[in-house]
């Protein structure tokens, strides 16, 4: 190694601390950014290159580099989002955040022919700006960060694992299954996206739906049903008169357990459950004063209503014993528990 390299790696000890600081500093940086954009990513990671990392690319490629300053890697950070277009959003934040160096930072996919697969990514060579947030000794050092998706990541990974292990090269036929897969990853990736898009606009057609009073035709599934009981207004008097008698505040939790407690009921569309309300809306009432007025409460759920519901529905069409138990032990688990849950259940009734 010549003297420049060995200069290199003595810069590299002085300064590495501030390099610990710094990369703890933008990971909060990038928690945060994806926090404010209301996403839920995969992971914020980020790495100090470790001396002997530093020590073997000096020993490749040292005649490339003048200073310490010209390496933009010892800190790496990486974002790895579930869909291709949260990584625009979260790259849109990163250049409002950091000082970009536009020069050395590059967005893989640009770089690739209209024809060609390959790596996807952001990276952008950053720094911190210097001011009063920081300290001086953490701002202007460049930093790495590659933002891709897990299907990006996932490729990256396996590419680099496999095909570059060897020092000879990978041959063609290998090189060409690479971008055969990186075409069917890129393909995942928007799919992904639109498969999130239908979603979003099927829950957004289902809600209107539901405060329109336009939904009884409506199969009820997870999307449906929790629209349904965060939206209609039936449900939500029942909730909250329920939930007054409690002297409770309301959590909202998702009711999707409840759909084969309600299937078992034959209850299969929004519509049957407008019609469970209008016909067991007091006896629902009555059961859960018989178990909440001196339950002493401070929260209860949202699905508290569907609750009541069913086992009003159980009571007023006359289901038998070994029927009630039957369905109080889809949620119960246990045999013995749900007799004795069954048995309190129409004892109720009796007493109402």
């Amino acid at each position: 190694m010549n003297l420049k390299c060995k200069l290199i790696l003595e810069d590299y000890r002085k300064q590495k601390e501030y390099f610990v600081t710094l990369g703890n500093v933008v990971h909060d940086i990038l928690s945060n950014i994806a926090k404010d954009l209301g996403l839920t990513v995969l992971a914020v990671e980020h790495r100090v290159k470790e001396e002997k990392s530093l020590a073997g690319k000096l020993e490749r490629k040292g005649d490339g580099y003048n200073s310490f300053e010209d390496i933009t890697d010892i800190l790496g950070c990486r974002v790895i989002t579930f869909l291709s277009d949260e990584v625009d959003k979260i790259g849109k934040k990163v250049e409002e955040c950091f000082v970009v160096d536009w020069e050395n930072s590059s967005n893989k996919k640009d770089l690739l022919k209209e024809n060609a697969f390959g790596y996807l990514s952001l990276h952008y060579i950053c720094s911190l700006p210097f001011g009063d947030k920081w300290p001086d000794e953490i701002c202007g050092k460049k930093f790495e960060i590659q933002i891709r998706t897990i299907l990006q990541h996932a490729w990256s990974a396996i590419h680099h694992d496999i095909g570059y292990k060897s020092d000879f090269g990978v041959p063609r036929d290998i090189n060409r299954q690479f971008a055969r897969l990186a075409g069917l990853l890129e393909l995942a990736d928007d799919e992904f996206v639109r498969a999130r898009d239908n979603m979003l606009s099927y829950t957004e057609d289902i809600r209107k739906r539901i405060i329109t009073d336009d939904a009884d035709e409506v199969i009820i599934n997870m999307i449906s049903l929790n629209e349904y009981v965060l939206h209609n207004k039936n449900m939500q008097k029942l909730i909250k008169e329920i939930a007054n008698i409690a002297g409770a505040e309301i959590s909202v939790i998702d009711p999707e357990s409840y759909i084969p407690q309600l299937a078992y009921l034959g209850v299969k569309k929004l519509g049957d459950i407008e019609r469970m309300i209008k016909e067991n809306y007091d006896l629902a009432i009555a059961l859960a004063n018989k178990s909440l007025s001196v339950a002493n409460l401070d929260i209860v759920s949202s699905s508290v209503a569907l609750r009541f519901l069913c086992r009003a529905e159980l009571l007023n069409k006359n289901y038998d014993f070994a029927k009630v138990v039957e369905f109080l032990k889809m949620s119960l688990r246990d045999q013995d528990k749900a007799e004795r849950q069954a048995k309190l259940l129409l004892k109720q009734k009796e007493d109402i």
